[in-house]
């Protein structure tokens, strides 16, 4: 039996805006490895930013249905935090552990607070120079559910506590200013999060876009 309470389905107007941010992100990563200076034959084949990165900064975590939602809720916005590690070069290997907070509010019982942890794994290009460095990625993405809270309740049972996705995103290095960088990544699930009741056969799934800042060493 599915659930007995129903709403209009989440708009998507904010999701829209999210895109057109990332798309708008990753454009400008792309213009500024056109414009950016090639400072010697090498350098220009050879990206750096590699080592040990520290990252922080906004998820807003969206999710697609194919039905409503229940009780007019609607998407969550929180933070994310944590480490990673990358290896040099124009093509380089990503691994990271954030913690993420994603899910819907709305009405009381209707919230489904997620915390996960995320592990991304993905292929970077990037292009060095001293002053811009623009990079693009993408890869597959596994999260680990730490917590589901719903207004101070349990979830509904059996759904999956690991979750699958993939990532793409893009941003910009300044290695002149301490190697900080600004990223958009957006998440697209591909696990059904099974939000409703355990008799609810619609479809969840993570549609998440987070602003990340970090610091590479």
């Amino acid at each position: 039996m599915h659930s007995s309470f129903r709403a209009a389905p989440l708009k998507n107007d904010t999701g829209r805006s999210l895109l057109a941010t990332l798309a708008f992100t990753l454009t400008a990563a792309f213009a500024a490895t056109l414009a950016a200076p090639a400072v010697t034959p090498l350098a220009a084949q050879v990206g750096s930013g590699g080592g040990v990165m520290i990252k922080a900064g906004v998820s807003y975590g969206d999710v697609s249905n194919s039905g409503v939602f229940p009780g007019g809720a609607r998407r969550r916005d929180g933070a994310a935090a944590g480490l990673g590690f990358l290896s040099g070069g124009f093509s380089g290997i990503g691994v990271e552990a954030l913690y993420a907070q994603r899910g819907i509010v709305g009405l009381p019982g209707s919230s489904r607070e997620l915390d996960y942890i995320d592990v991304p794994v993905y292929l970077r290009l990037a292009v060095a120079n001293p002053a811009v460095e623009p990079f693009a990625y993408a890869g597959p993405q596994a999260s680990f559910e730490l917590k589901c809270d719903s207004d101070g309740g349990s979830c509904p049972s059996g759904r999956p506590r690991i979750s699958y996705a993939g990532v793409i995103g893009g941003g910009v290095r300044l290695p002149a200013v301490g190697g900080i960088q600004v990223e958009g990544r957006y998440v697209y699930g591909l696990t059904d999060l099974e939000l409703g009741t355990i008799a609810d056969s619609e479809s969840y799934r993570t549609r998440s876009f987070m602003l990340l800042f970090g610091l590479s060493f």
